[in-house]
């Protein structure tokens, strides 16, 4: 029987060691997945005559693919922590009782990204992937939209799954309202912001030992891009002259985004994500008579101590992700 999208279910749980595949500790609401098992099938040299291509091997085994997410509070922090992968610093009831911040930077250059196993219910079948690394990701986040994103993963294996007993999905999602981005410390009238972050995973590919599987995969030197998009004025060709044209960097673009959904008393969940030592350009431009905007766009760099980016997550988990 044919089956609907509607009603398919993602989980995640964190690895304590990687390829090792663990139940289900957050629900993730999806908007399309691709995650699938490749596998390397060869044919063997031949000058055998046949009327068809000889039967083919497997070789290897890799699993791989995308998912597409809405970002909401009770998986927030969970996800960053996969995308940006240095350790969670918890400020526990910071900044009231009840509320805990979490501050996630990128992995160290030598460290290792952490692992994660991905459950997927299709409806017709439940399958569930280990040694699960996050290779890229991305954030967008418009005006009058909801906060989302997207992950492309690489791991190891495919296996039958089964779903966790999860509390379902209760706490609004991320919305691009009374948002900020302040730019070198000024506040700017801004329509969106696209985030995108590539891991540089690499894969270690198949030792004589591993059999089918290939090895864990590592990260190289990461490579993270922001563009900012913004209605076009004055400040904004000051923005230009000062960035564009020279080898000024601009010391932090910082990007807050919330939920309605409160955390305790008035505090809602937030989101902050702090960009540093910003290489950037800023192109406009008349294209008609409407509205004029431009696209400031630019890449963290490592200046000293300072974390080129950095999430900080106010949520009621006092526990580390």
């Amino acid at each position: 029987m044919a089956v609907t999208g509607s009603g398919a279910t993602l989980q995640i749980g964190k690895e304590s060691t990687w390829g090792t595949a663990v139940a289900g500790a957050k629900i993730i609401d999806f908007t399309s997945e691709s995650v699938k098992l490749a596998p390397d099938k060869k044919v063997q040299d031949s000058l055998i005559a046949s009327k068809a291509a000889p039967a083919k091997d497997l070789m290897g085994l890799l699993a791989q693919g995308d998912t597409a997410f809405v970002l909401r509070p009770e998986y927030a922090g969970f996800l960053f922590k996969a995308m940006l992968g240095g350790t969670d610093t918890v400020a526990a009831n910071t900044p009231v009782t009840g509320a805990h911040t979490h501050t996630i930077p990128l992995a160290d250059a030598n460290g290792n990204l952490p692992s994660y196993t991905l459950i997927i219910d299709r409806k017709a079948a439940i399958k569930k992937y280990a040694g699960c690394k996050v290779a890229s990701w991305s954030l967008d986040a418009k005006v009058g939209d909801y906060v989302k994103g997207s992950i492309s993963w690489m791991g190891k294996d495919e296996s039958s799954g089964s779903l966790a007993s999860l509390s379902p999905l209760a706490l609004q999602a991320f919305k691009v309202v009374s948002a900020t981005c302040t730019i070198g410390g000024t506040s700017y009238d801004v329509k969106s912001v696209s985030l995108k972050g590539d891991n540089k995973l690499e894969d270690v590919g198949q030792t004589f030992a591993s059999g089918l599987y290939h090895l864990e995969p590592i990260h190289g030197q990461r490579e993270l891009t922001v563009d900012v998009e913004m209605n076009y004025d004055s400040a904004v060709e000051t923005l230009h002259d000062n960035y564009s044209i020279t080898g000024t960097v601009i010391n932090s673009i910082v990007i807050v985004l919330k939920s309605p959904s409160i955390v305790t008393g008035s505090t809602q969940y937030q989101l902050t994500l702090t960009i540093n030592n910003v290489s950037a350009t800023v192109e406009r431009g008349i294209s008609g008579t409407g509205l004029v905007t431009a696209k400031l766009s630019g890449s963290p760099t490592s200046v000293g101590a300072t974390e080129p980016v950095t999430a900080a997550i106010i949520d009621a988990s006092s526990s580390a992700y």
